[in-house]
């Protein structure tokens, strides 16, 4: 397999216990999409302090630069165009995916951020569940209690109310 950026050939590498093929001219990395959801969930690798820094405290991040839309890469696995996605939707990291494979081209360093943010926003998760856990096990306390979380309204009176509003709407 030859780099989409580069051109130079693919070597395979084990990371994470899975391989994927990387790029010794550019650093790129290409693989599978259930390869990559292994990678981001195993949690052995540790990352450089500049890495964690660029990732930590990142905003979310919505669409696709022009710049990088711009950019047009072949699949190294079968040929077909790739197309630049913001990885999980609002990470700001854009990854190249081929829609024929599934592949995943990442630029230098990209899987590295992409695992440190992922590893980030779950330390983050966890620490605001254990913050709010005591209001959580009050209104599961308040649901559970006789009357708790029950309709007092009478379904007359919003049935009623249905009727009027469809009537007004007639007139």
């Amino acid at each position: 397999m030859k780099c989409p950026c580069c051109a130079a050939s693919l070597e395979t590498l084990e990371y994470e216990g899975v391989s994927i093929m990387t790029c010794p001219g550019c650093n790129g990395e290409f693989i599978a999409p259930d390869e990559l959801a292994h990678v981001v969930t195993t949690r052995s690798e540790r990352f450089q302090p500049s890495t964690l820094r660029a990732v930590s405290d990142r905003a979310p991040v919505f669409g696709v630069p022009a710049e990088e839309q711009a950019r047009q890469l072949d699949c190294p696995a079968c040929g077909d165009s790739m197309r630049v996605l913001n990885y999980a939707t609002d990470t700001g990291i854009c990854v190249d995916r081929c829609d024929g494979c599934g592949g995943i081209w990442l630029d230098d360093q990209e899987l590295e951020k992409v695992q440190a943010l992922l590893e980030d926003w779950a330390d983050r998760a966890r620490d605001q569940i254990a913050l709010i856990a005591p209001r959580l096990d009050d209104a599961r306390r308040s649901s559970n209690s006789p009357g708790g979380g029950a309709f007092d309204g009478s379904r007359f009176a919003f049935v009623n109310a249905v009727i009027n509003r469809i009537l007004d709407s007639a007139a």
